[in-house]
């Protein structure tokens, strides 16, 4: 089924951020939805960000170092430079505030843009974040990474195989669209060096924001927050859905029948959650 959307283009930083447009301008609170960083970009939600268009604008970027967004020279791709690149595309889009929407990885960035930004969150939206990532994978350093390159695009897929694999691993027209073909082969549009959180160069005298775990950021925040997670996802074991449950017990959580992939594998629970949660409902 073809989705009917529009595309732009933001720089922010050192990279230029690709995003999607799905609705039109002038309805409802927009919707600025984050993919996750497993294999994860924009073509994930497609069909998700066009059935939540239907009386609002909703943007879905591809974040720095993923799918069609450049990659950072400076490989800066903080937690700094993430709050950044939101308030880039909020901003090429004209938006005061919107629903914040992001799945898995971009989890710890939406929790602090909601902290540090909460005239400009109207609700928090967590779609089966990573709950449990320590503080190192936000700070840490990791450059000079070769380029991630595979034979064919089924041995790119069979890579992703792994316990609550992204649709990247089982649906092969999704794999293609992440892949490009260089000499030795083809490469993932991924930068190798997406998980460093210091730049190098210039970028690394500038002053950031503090870095916090992210169960003491999530009990900062002052928005509505809710939390939708998938029954078989690997990322909710049952320690800490107890944890949420008694430290965050304003924090309602709707469960759909997915793994983690809930965009692929659930969408129409996931759509139908969404829908109520923007209405208040």
């Amino acid at each position: 089924m073809a989705y009917e959307h529009r595309s732009g283009r933001v720089n922010s930083g050192d990279v230029t951020l690709f995003y999607r447009v799905f609705g039109k301008p002038g309805g409802a609170t927009p919707i600025l939805i984050l993919h996750g960083s497993n294999y994860y970009d924009s073509v994930d939600w497609i069909e998700v960000g066009s059935a939540l268009a239907n009386d609002r604008e909703v943007v879905v970027p591809d974040r720095r170092g993923w799918g069609d967004s450049t990659w950072s020279p400076s490989k800066d791709n903080s937690l700094d430079a993430l709050i950044d690149d939101m308030l880039a595309v909020m901003g090429v889009m004209k938006w005061p505030k919107a629903f914040i929407m992001g799945h898995s990885g971009a989890g710890p960035t939406i929790i602090s843009f909601a902290v540090n930004f909460p005239q400009m969150t109207e609700k928090l939206i967590l779609v089966d974040s990573q709950m449990n990532r320590e503080e190192s994978a936000r700070t840490g350093k990791s450059v000079g990474n070769p380029p991630y390159i595979y034979d064919s695009v089924e041995a790119a897929m069979a890579k992703y195989k792994f316990s609550n694999p992204p649709r990247f691993s089982w649906d092969r027209k999704r794999a293609e669209q992440s892949l490009v073909k260089v000499e030795k082969g083809l490469m993932l549009k991924r930068d190798p060096d997406g998980a460093n959180r210091q730049p190098i160069g210039e970028g690394a005298a500038l002053p950031r924001r503090p870095v916090r775990e992210m169960w003491e950021e999530l009990a900062m925040v002052k928005v509505p927050t809710v939390i939708i997670r998938g029954n078989r996802s690997s990322r909710y074991p049952a320690a800490t859905v107890e944890r949420l449950t008694k430290s965050y017990p304003h924090i309602p959580q709707f469960v759909v029948d997915s793994e983690h992939d809930v965009a692929g594998q659930a969408p129409e629970a996931l759509i139908g959650h969404v829908r109520k949660i923007i209405a208040g409902t």
